[in-house]
């Protein structure tokens, strides 16, 4: 299943865009629905600074969409299925 609001076919010119790499600040590239991605120079896989995960708390595809968040100690994310 591909998440509607992930769908390539409508993305803008910021949906691929580089961050520096947190560990050895080297330039990452993500592409917007890129939930982490692995630094080629150091291996330091992190969180998608960009990444917009509204979508957590309502879809019950998240976990499966999202797979193993893994976050340092300074990312936070919080999944809230009480709803």
């Amino acid at each position: 299943m591909k998440c509607p609001g992930q769908d390539s076919r409508y993305w803008k010119p910021w949906a691929i865009f580089e961050v520096r790499c947190p560990k050895c600040g080297s330039q990452v590239e993500f592409f917007k629905d890129d939930t982490t991605r692995l630094c080629k120079k150091c291996g330091h896989r992190f969180v998608n600074p960009r990444m917009d995960f509204g979508c957590v708390s309502y879809c019950p595809y998240a976990e499966q969409c999202l797979g193993d968040l893994s976050c340092s100690s300074d990312q936070v994310v919080t999944v809230d299925r009480s709803n």
